[in-house]
């Protein structure tokens, strides 16, 4: 069986980042964001910022490429 551990630089970044990281638009995050597709850090203030939870991204990606794979 292969074990992949991929390496979290942080687990929280900005929508900008995980536009880089994910090579995603930044208005297609926004819109994944809202339909619940990708997982976020809610803002703790009003005027905060919301941040993508990493982790909870691998997360996801595994369990799906397990029902994938088996």
């Amino acid at each position: 069986m292969l074990t992949i551990s991929p390496v979290i630089p942080a687990p929280f970044v900005t929508y900008e980042e995980y536009s880089r990281i994910s090579g995603l638009p930044l208005g297609t995050i926004k819109d994944y964001v809202s339909q619940g597709k990708i997982l976020v850090k809610e803002k703790g203030k009003t005027k905060g910022r919301a941040f993508v939870n990493i982790i909870a991204m691998h997360e996801l990606a595994a369990r799906e490429a397990k029902e994938v794979l088996g």
